[in-house]
């Protein structure tokens, strides 16, 4: 209201100085002699259009608008005819620039160009009123024209200059205004970005002192950044990265144009530590930043995930323990640093290395008793215990099932050893309290001391050997592997041990090199007829010294020590690219299917469905001429053994059970596998002598596979005899020495040629 009052007040004033100047210059007679009323009247409309009420009123509130309109009442109507009138029109057209100014005071330097128009307009008009004698002319013909040409050039200079540096004058004004508005855009931009963000963003001058802190911080590490501000850039690192942070940082000044990130872990301010990733920008040449600019983001969530990750790959998921990778690990560096030692210290007194395989002998009836999560309860409570009788540098590890190994280093002597074995030996015999039952649990034990000679791999076979010593010698003790076997040997074990420890080597050598292995086919026959319907493959090995060696000697050798998987492994591939190979010479309806052992062992590999999958691809074997054959043995633990088969089943491979009926097999199992052959044990064949009581388990078989619609094979078939009742009973396919002993690849390719030709 105020500021009203006082622009009116002006205006007023404004009014009253002009009319009195008027007033008085025509009292004076400079005017032709009107009455000053007259004169006052006639130039009212070019004193009020003066004021910038008026301009307002006239453009509706807003300057910018009818300014042509406004200018030409102001510049043409009103100022010219309130200057030609007085007489002295061609001296007054002189406030033709005060007009103008007027008008880029209120509309802007854009109307200075208009205004030149007008004002040559405005002296035109008076010019033509002059001649015509409409006004009165003081100066007369022909100074009047005169004086209006100069007039109008000085007017016309006079505006055009004003209005170009008033217009110059407003450019820089908006560069100005634009610089400050993006200006400050830029910083609203800025700090919403920056003061916004999920990461901490700090700057760090060459002192490694922090001047500038995002207010994130307080958000995601709780430290206020006025506390920050002033101080070393790592008060806030842990410790531990407080050496490897000041080497980023100068990595970072060396070499300011290469990507710098690192993972280190920043303290909160409740005392946890977090880790973050620092991501630097080395702008110290920056007069505005001077420093290193780190951007900390929080990967805590991420860096965990990552580390069970690690975790899981290399322990077992059960008892937390080291699986079979970091064991040889762990135990592949305790002997580089024996070795190292040793280099510097000697032999004498040097630190060894103990290997102790800890399998237990109570499990199984714990696991059969109380059920299979009590018997992973018993785990994890074994876990913890051989975790408690060891030191923290040493290594201990679940390798499957109930076997356990302690990778002991720094030990001097066997003794040290033996001391922890025993100390094992008394924990686990002690009553062990699970959520499900007090139960009582022992363990066999072998111990094997580094040498220079033995690996990772053969310090557990060693370590191994003696534990299944320690088992036959009566369980619940431990054994050694160099002098807890007793005398009989230079080494401390018997012939045997030493003999089936050679055969062991023996088998590795042969099943490295391919020396001395073959498979041979045992023909399965339609009993009805005699007709082909496949072939069992069976390894042979060949010893270079002792020849053959009967699989009854070598395979419980191959699956105690572990190379029945890759037995198996070359069994299979070798035949199936073999029966692939003869499929192509017969004829498409005289296909025959091979068979192949594979060993309960093998269920408990998690690769082996795609190991055998990958095999008949390579191959190029149909699947359904594929029958793998598994002893009920494997039916044992069901939880291992209905997976694997199921899927190998869904692929269109059979499965057929091998010497049923001589194991302990449950048959509640054997209804939910996907099982479609059974093969009666060759044991209950050679008993068949006609009478009902000898082919009581024969018939009993045929019969559940009828129920369970089944297929049925007879093994061990030596007689016309046994072949006769077996087809009485309802056996329709057979295989033994009375159809055909293991032939080797040419005589099976022989024998399939004779049957194409029939």
């Amino acid at each position: 209201m105020t500021s009203r009052r006082a622009q009116f007040r002006r205006e007023l004033s404004e009014i009253v100085v002009l009319a009195s100047i008027v007033a008085v210059v025509n009292e004076l007679g400079w005017y032709g002699g009107h009455p000053t009323p007259v004169l006052l009247a006639l130039t009212a409309p070019l004193l009020l259009s003066n004021l910038t009420s008026v301009q307002r009123w006239l453009s509706g509130g807003d300057l910018r608008r009818r300014v042509g309109m406004r200018m030409f009442l102001h510049m043409v109507v009103f100022f010219g005819v309130g200057a030609f009138i007085t007489g002295w029109g061609p001296v007054m057209m002189i406030g033709e620039i005060m007009a103008a100014t007027l008008h880029m005071r209120w509309s802007g330097a854009r109307v200075w160009r208009p205004a030149v128009v007008y004002s040559c307009v405005a002296t035109a008009l008076g010019a033509l009123a002059i001649r015509l004698g409409l006004v009165a002319d003081y100066f007369g013909a022909p100074q009047s024209d005169v004086l209006c040409a100069l007039i109008l050039l000085v007017v016309v200079l006079a505006i055009r200059v004003y209005g170009t540096a008033l217009e110059q004058r407003e450019q820089n004004e908006r560069a100005l205004s634009g610089s400050q508005a993006a200006a400050r855009r830029s910083e609203r931009w800025f700090r919403a970005l920056v003061q916004n963000t999920s990461d901490v963003i700090t700057v760090v001058d060459s002192a490694n002192l922090f001047t500038y802190v995002s207010e994130a911080a307080e958000l995601r590490l709780g430290h206020r950044p006025a506390d920050l501000l002033g101080g070393p850039a790592d008060a806030i690192v842990d410790p531990v990265d407080r050496e490897p942070f000041v080497a980023f940082l100068d990595g970072v000044v060396r070499r300011p144009s290469a990507d710098h990130r690192a993972e280190l872990r920043l303290w909160h301010a409740d005392g946890t530590q977090r880790w973050h990733e620092l991501t630097a920008h080395n702008l110290l040449d920056d007069p505005e930043i001077a420093g290193v600019v780190l951007n900390c983001r929080d990967v805590h969530e991420r860096r965990a995930y990552h580390d069970l990750l690690e975790f899981d790959a290399s322990h077992d998921a059960l008892t937390g323990l080291a699986n079979r990778v970091e064991l040889n690990r762990a135990l592949d560096e305790a002997l580089l640093l024996r070795a190292a030692t040793m280099a510097a210290a000697g032999d004498e007194g040097a630190p060894t290395v103990a290997v102790l395989l800890i399998d237990l002998d109570g499990f199984k009836p714990v696991n059969d008793t109380y059920g299979h999560e009590c018997g992973d309860a018993l785990l994890v409570t074994v876990a913890r215990l051989l975790e408690r009788n060891v030191l923290g540098v040493d290594t201990v590890a679940r390798i499957g099932g109930d076997e356990f190994v302690v990778v002991l280093g720094g030990i001097t002597r066997e003794s040290d050893a033996v001391a922890v074995a025993e100390r094992m030996l008394r924990a686990l015999r002690a009553p062990l309290r699970l959520p499900q039952a007090e139960v009582r649990v022992g363990a066999s034990i072998g111990i094997a001391l580094a040498d220079d000679e033995a690996g990772a791999v053969e310090l557990i076979r060693r370590a191994d050997h003696a534990m299944y010593r320690a088992k036959r010698e009566g369980r619940n003790r431990w054994s050694s592997y160099t002098t807890g076997y007793g005398p009989g040997a230079p080494d401390g074990r018997t012939e045997a041990e030493i003999a089936a420890a050679a055969l062991e080597d023996d088998l590795r050598v042969a099943l490295a090199t391919g020396r001395g292995l073959s498979v041979v086919y045992q023909p399965i026959v339609l009993l009805e007829d005699r007709s082909l319907w496949g072939f069992e493959a069976l390894m042979r090995w060949t010893h270079p010294t002792r020849g053959p060696v009967s699989p009854a000697e070598f395979v419980p050798i191959a699956e105690r020590t572990g190379i029945i998987h890759e037995l198996g492994r070359w069994v299979l591939g070798h035949a199936c690219r073999q029966v692939a190979e003869w499929q192509q010479s017969v004829p498409d309806d005289k296909r025959f299917s091979v068979s192949v052992n594979l060993s309960a062992r093998d269920l408990d590999q998690p690769r082996v469905v795609d190991i055998v999958l990958e095999t008949i691809a390579t191959a190029g074997l149909d699947a359904e001429h594929l029958v793998l054959e598994v002893t009920e043995s494997a039916l044992v633990d069901p939880d291992l053994a209905i997976p694997a088969l199921s899927r190998l089943s869904e692929a269109g491979i059979r499965i057929a059970i091998d010497d049923f009926g001589t194991g302990y097999s449950s048959l509640q199992y054997l209804t939910q596998m996907p099982v479609d052959i059974l093969k009666l044990d060759r044991s209950f064949v050679s008993r068949l002598d006609g009478t009902p009581q000898r082919a009581a388990i024969a018939e009993a078989v045929v019969r559940l596979s009828q129920t369970l619609h089944l297929g049925t094979v007879a093994e061990g078939v030596e007689t016309e005899e046994q072949a006769a009742e077996l087809v009485a009973l309802g056996y329709r396919k057979g295989q033994g020495y009375l159809f055909s002993k293991p032939l080797g690849a040419d005589e099976v390719a022989a024998k399939l040629i004779t049957i194409s030709s029939h």
